[in-house]
């Protein structure tokens, strides 16, 4: 039955709420999404809302499941992974306190494990991934064909795939606090890349392509003492939820993950995030969504990811800088141990991209690669090593040139070694040992007085006479 009443989204207490529900909600003010769609959610009406990742999603719909279940109705949430499935309960149990029989009425779960047959509200979190994975968009067909009722959508950005509803949209953007780097380096590097930009004092997490990448990844930082774990789609249930507990409850440490296992996470005081295999625009936004406050974003680009890279210069960010890392940066780590667990890895991320569509690099785009200079991260960093090199080379031509024949017979013939023998070397801003100095000084201010003395005796003899 519909509602007739006009639901007002300024604040929480203008929505008419439980107020158990009400005194649950951490905030006041709504965000703008939720402002949005929760009126238009508590009204029945069906609808796709779209807002970056940690805009507050989840309560646009948590909230109004536990209205509607105060009210006796039932709801089905559908997330694409059990991490994310978790993590919604854990945000529903807070929502609920007091309330503990709305329990009964809400289910949470993967597509795979759905229980419910009848529900009064369908929810579908993270809906583009779902929409994107076969397996996973075969069982949602079938549910939603299934199910008469209300439905409500939400994602990071506007699914591809037409969908016959209203659609909420908030403005897709990056935090602007965020610094992003970009490196374009050859994918044989990468591994030396991420030892080089990591900090083991930052909370980081690591995206890649597949769960190869995810098992080497680990085996290089483990072996340079970095504390990480990993996750991935067909990791056991157990250890995936205790890594990423473990993650999520430290204060650092690095996270490897691939997007299938990491969508729609929400992990508090994230430093920094890592494309270590590039993504498009649209993944892109829901990877980078996850830095909060001051973090840091860095990208590895290859030639065959050149073209995501512009895209999402097109698309997010116009003024990024792009540029390559200096190789003997990269040249002083030692992974040869590794290779077998690269090639693993590469012939992993082959497969993974004969899943993408063809692509090639438009001839402007060669033109643009071929002006890409070392990056200003490195550019201060390059010039000291130069002046070192500089100074290598100098001392080096000195060298060489005492060992020429006519300098060598010079020396022989009218080089005079001094060699004190009561003299102490170190090093000094005097350049001859600090005693002699001393010792020297003194003598000569002996002599000058000696000398002063004896005019004045002569000078006070003359006078006399």
């Amino acid at each position: 039955m519909e509602k007739s009443i006009k639901i007002k989204g300024g604040s929480f207490k203008t929505m008419g709420l439980d107020y158990r529900l009400l005194r649950n909600i951490s905030y006041e003010n709504p965000t703008p999404i939720q402002r949005k769609t929760i009126p238009l959610v508590l009204e029945r009406r069906s609808l796709v809302g779209v807002g970056r990742t940690g805009s507050g999603k989840t309560l646009c719909y948590l909230i109004p499941a536990v209205q509607r279940a105060v009210e006796g109705e039932r709801t089905l949430v559908m997330v694409p992974t059990k991490e994310l499935a978790t993590q919604v309960r854990r945000v529903l149990k807070k929502l609920s306190r007091g309330m503990e029989d709305v329990w009964k009425l809400i289910e949470i779960n993967t597509p795979g494990n759905i229980q419910s047959t009848s529900v009064d509200l369908l929810v579908v979190d993270e809906i583009d991934r779902i929409l994107e994975e076969p397996s996973l968009r075969a069982v949602f067909d079938k549910i939603s064909e299934e199910l008469a009722c209300q439905k409500i959508f939400f994602s990071a950005t506007l699914p591809d795939h037409p969908l016959n509803m209203k659609v909420v949209e908030i403005e897709a953007k990056i935090n602007e606090t965020v610094k992003h780097f970009f490196f374009y380096i050859p994918s044989e590097s990468k591994e030396a890349a991420l030892l080089r930009i990591l900090d083991k004092t930052k909370k980081t997490i690591v995206f890649v392509a597949t769960k190869y990448a995810v098992e080497l990844l680990l085996e290089i930082l483990n072996k340079n003492n970095f504390e990480s774990c990993g996750i991935y789609s067909s990791m056991d249930d157990e250890a995936r939820r205790a890594n990423f507990r473990d993650f999520n409850t430290s204060s650092a440490g690095i996270l490897v993950v691939t997007d299938v296992a990491a969508r729609g996470l929400d992990i508090p005081c994230l430093d920094t995030v890592v494309n270590y295999d590039l993504c498009d625009e649209r993944t892109f936004l829901h990877r980078v969504g996850r830095v909060r406050g001051m973090g840091v974003q860095y990208s590895f680009v290859t030639y065959t990811d050149v073209f995501h890279f512009f895209n999402i210069q097109e698309t997010y960010l116009p003024n990024v800088e792009i540029g390559t890392i200096p190789q003997e940066y990269l040249d002083v780590y030692n992974l040869d141990e590794f290779e077998h667990l690269r090639s693993v890895a590469s012939r992993g991320h082959q497969k993974c991209l004969e899943f993408r569509r063809k692509v090639s690099v438009p001839g402007e785009y060669k033109d643009k690669i071929k002006m890409f200079k070392t990056h200003s991260m490195f550019e201060h960093r390059e010039t000291l090593l130069d002046k070192l090199k500089e100074m290598n080379s100098k001392k080096a031509l000195c060298e060489r040139e005492k060992e020429r024949p006519e300098n060598k017979e010079y020396r022989d013939q009218e080089f005079i070694p001094y060699a004190r023998k009561d003299s102490r070397i170190h090093s000094s801003a005097f350049g001859v040992a600090k005693d002699d100095y001393i010792r020297e000084r003194k003598e000569k201010f002996s002599f000058s007085m000696m000398k002063r003395k004896t005019m004045r005796k002569k000078t006070i003899q003359t006078n006399k006479k």
